[in-house]
């Protein structure tokens, strides 16, 4: 499943729903670490972003856009995988919100991110949407 663009993908990741909930879990590399040695804060971004507008993007069935993102940094990630754990929280008519939590699995499930993401919906419907997956732009 496509984290969204082709740079993304090339991310070592798995994504799958579980009890009403969207999950996505990314590999931890050497690619990924910033200088301090955690995962660099821009990749959990990017995480939040994909895991919170398939949840809607789902939950909705129509392509989104992210509109809006409040995330918190909470501790350092640096063993994996990352697990963002994304919660619908409202679809609405115009707009879908979602919480994302992140948590790094190999540090005993520490929480390392929460966010709150605002997708705004873009003309057309998921079956519409042939060559892409539901994610829209992030």
């Amino acid at each position: 499943m496509s984290m969204g663009c082709q740079l993304l993908d090339q991310l070592r990741h798995r994504a799958y729903d579980e009890d009403g909930v969207h999950i996505v879990e990314l590999e931890v590399s050497d690619d990924i670490l910033g200088p301090g040695g955690a995962v660099h804060g821009g990749i959990i971004a990017s995480l939040v972003d994909r895991a919170g507008a398939y949840a809607i993007a789902q939950a909705s069935q129509r392509v989104v856009a992210t509109s809006n993102m409040a995330l918190n940094y909470l501790a350092l990630a640096d063993v994996g995988p990352l697990r963002a754990i994304a919660s619908t929280l409202r679809v609405g008519r115009q707009l879908g919100v979602v919480e994302v939590k992140v948590f790094d699995a190999g540090q005993d499930d520490r929480l390392v991110a929460t966010a709150l993401v605002t997708l705004s919906y873009l003309t057309g419907d998921l079956s519409s949407s042939s060559k892409r997956e539901p994610v829209g732009r992030g």
